[in-house]
């Protein structure tokens, strides 16, 4: 149960924002989801369930896909030196990814001055950084060498948190050159993780028939947050037993929908734009807040005794990793514009950040497009974004941070997209009096 839990927090979210890219891209009502000083270029648009957007991005800065699975192929045979293969990709790997999912957005224009929009979303994000050992926990223990174990993975801080989000964003034009605006979101907390000094173990024990059983075990302490009760027959005083598992069998069919909005916590968006002559500057803060876990929280200690102990229903809270985004764009023809765009994300203890410069503009009246180089993370990140109306009043788009990697995904380090339709009215053209 262990090992599982590893592996679908290291892998599955690498398997899965093009935020730079999309960022300047005006005529999406996406990009106010990155500032909400950022008014949209139409009177009104609604994205549809299932079709109004879904962006992901995920980076880890050690071993790609084809890395892994080599690794994986090649631990157990003769000649095949798996330490000093997993020593060439550093000591630490950092593993960062994020996600989200349209259910609901709509917005349109308020008076002259004003647009108001909402959006409702499934979000997830995490963060791992760990020692490379990790890649051990993610073989067949029967191919690994007796003598490389034991197996210690040390320093294995994670945090991860998934959440529904509605936001309420409000811009306003306060003159010809400032625009501010502001998105408080209340979320709904579904499932956060967070650890502290976690060291992770995996003993190798010889069974009759020469078999072998593997004992694994972890100290340190793990604060999880669930929108369920976690499973009763895997707890046994303040004791927790993984191997009963830690949902119960039937949670599915005993998950009602108002399990889903227990836990409630706010959090709070703000930006502002400043027009200068030809140049147009922007800045924002996203997620500034705390998920709040008050119903089925729960703290998890391991300990050198084989034992994890657990607190229930604990009231906890989980951070919610803050961003900025610090943006300048010239326009320097009447549908083309230049700009940079530098983004940070923050963790305890660190941060990811990354610098992007992109040519953004209009092709005809059915197309709009940019083309980016980001920098932060390796040196192919290639982006490119479109929109294109195939129906009246319909846009479909898509746009990645980088093409290259994305192409030959088994070998990127960095995947990134987001892909949508919007129905838009009203967009006005840069040509003056030219609606379309």
């Amino acid at each position: 149960m262990k090992r599982t839990f590893i592996v679908i927090s290291v892998l599955i979210p690498f398997l899965t924002h093009a935020q730079n890219t999309l960022y300047f891209m005006d005529r999406l009502p996406q990009s106010s989801n990155y500032n909400p000083a950022i008014v949209p270029n139409a009177r009104f648009f609604i994205g549809l369930p299932g079709l109004g957007g879904y962006s992901a991005q995920a980076y880890n800065s050690g071993f790609h896909y084809n890395w892994l699975d080599n690794f994986i192929e090649s631990v157990g045979n003769e000649g095949y030196n798996p330490d000093a293969v997993v020593r060439s990709i550093g000591n630490y790997n950092r593993f960062f990814s994020e996600t989200r999912g349209n259910i609901l957005s709509f917005g349109f224009k308020r008076k002259e001055k004003g647009y108001f929009l909402f959006n409702a979303s499934i979000n997830s994000s995490s963060k791992m950084e760990v020692a490379s050992d990790i890649v051990y926990l993610l073989t067949d223990f029967d191919d690994i060498a007796p003598d490389d174990f034991p197996i210690v993975v040390d320093d294995i801080d994670l945090l991860t948190n998934n959440y529904l989000s509605l936001g309420f964003t409000y811009s306003h034009i306060i003159n010809d050159n400032l625009t501010l605006g502001i998105t408080p979101h209340i979320n709904f907390n579904l499932m956060g993780i967070q650890t502290k000094n976690i060291s992770y173990s995996v003993n190798r024990q010889e069974m009759e028939n020469d078999d072998y059983d593997y004992d694994q075990s972890f100290t340190g302490e793990v604060i999880l947050g669930l929108y369920g009760e976690i499973n009763p027959d895997a707890v046994e005083g303040n004791i927790l037993n993984l191997e009963e598992g830690l949902l119960p069998d039937n949670w599915p069919e005993n998950t009602r929908f108002t399990d889903l909005f227990r836990n409630k916590s706010l959090s709070l968006d703000i930006g502002a734009t400043y027009k200068l002559n030809e140049w147009m500057f922007s800045a924002s803060v996203l997620n500034i807040g705390t998920s709040h876990w008050k119903t089925n929280g729960y703290i998890l200690n391991g300990n050198s005794n084989d034992e994890i102990t657990i607190r229930e229903n604990e009231k906890i809270k989980i951070g919610i990793p803050p961003q900025i985004y610090l943006g300048a764009k010239r326009q320097f023809s009447e549908k083309w514009n230049y700009a940079f765009l530098f983004h940070n994300t923050f963790y305890k203890g660190g941060s990811n950040a990354s610098a992007t410069l992109s040519l953004n503009g209009e092709i005809g009246k059915i197309l709009s497009t940019s083309v980016s180089y980001t920098a932060g993370y390796k040196f192919d990140n290639i982006g490119l974004g479109f929109r294109l109306r195939f129906l009246p009043g319909t846009d479909l788009f898509f746009i990645t941070d980088n093409v290259i990697q994305s192409i030959n995904y088994k070998n990127a380090y960095r995947l990134s997209a987001a892909v949508g339709i919007n129905l838009s009215f009203g967009i006005k053209n840069e040509t003056p009096g030219v609606d379309g």
